[in-house]
């Protein structure tokens, strides 16, 4: 093998420069292929981990609000957060959202209004709400519709929040059960407690688990027919396709 030496004349490499150099080659190869199966192994256990991980989530827990017959064979289950603009929109709240989603599709209207109006109320579908707070306040949201749920109002409470969007701290939301007549020593101890504070981290992991990645984000079917999803605020006609096929089976 040739080198240049300082004056740069070629010189002829002794046998021990070679074999240095062929080793030094071989440590850098081994520790090149040493790295690159650690990549291919940490790749792999995150395809596996993620993928365990997707699918392990339960739908509905004993501890969900539920609107709707208990007839009633569909199931409408809904990832939501009271922060989420989209989730309002969905709900039939927040007016700029609304008109946003209008624009980009004119002929949408707020699912889940008209799921209770023709699905829900006429005992076709079971509404099931999920909490998924991601938002600075939303958090506390949940807690306080969970302790409203303590005392069988829930619902009302819910809606309360959605109408309100924009007023959700602790005097507002103390505020809230004082108007709907709750047992506010029990509410307030409820909610500075956080006791519902491991249920709302159960909907989290369970929304995880089944792919939920944004709010809002629904689940439509029930265990033996299988569920179809629907994500982000989409126009009433999406869930009325999905459920009329499924009520059909």
């Amino acid at each position: 093998m040739i080198f240049m030496d300082e004056e740069n004349k070629p010189i002829e490499a002794s046998k021990e420069d070679h074999k240095h150099l062929e080793e030094k080659l071989i440590v850098i190869n081994k520790k090149l292929v040493i790295a690159i199966i650690s990549i291919i192994i940490i790749i792999v256990l995150l395809i596996w981990f993620f993928g365990l991980n997707k699918g392990k989530g339960e739908y509905i827990v004993n501890d969900c609000p539920i609107l709707g017959s208990s007839n009633a064979t569909i199931n409408v289950i809904e990832f939501s957060d009271y922060e989420c603009r989209f989730c309002q929109a969905a709900e039939g709240n927040n007016q700029e959202a609304i008109e946003s989603l209008r624009k980009a599709y004119p002929e949408w209207s707020a699912p889940i209004p008209n799921v209770i109006d023709q699905y829900v109320n006429t005992g076709k579908v079971k509404l099931i709400f999920r909490q998924y707070p991601l938002h600075a306040n939303s958090k506390v949201a949940s807690l306080a519709a969970k302790c409203a749920q303590e005392q069988d109002k829930f619902w009302e409470y819910h809606k309360i929040l959605f109408e309100n969007y924009n007023a959700i701290t602790i005097i507002d939301l103390k505020k809230y059960a004082v108007d709907l007549n709750l047992d506010l020593t029990q509410f307030n101890q409820c909610l500075d407690s956080k006791k519902y504070e491991e249920s709302i981290q159960k909907d989290l992991n369970d929304g995880s688990g089944l792919g939920v990645s944004g709010t809002p984000t629904f689940f439509i079917g029930n265990e033996e027919i299988g569920y179809e999803t629907i994500v982000g605020a989409q126009s009433f006609s999406a869930f009325k396709q999905i459920i009329d096929s499924k009520i059909s089976v």
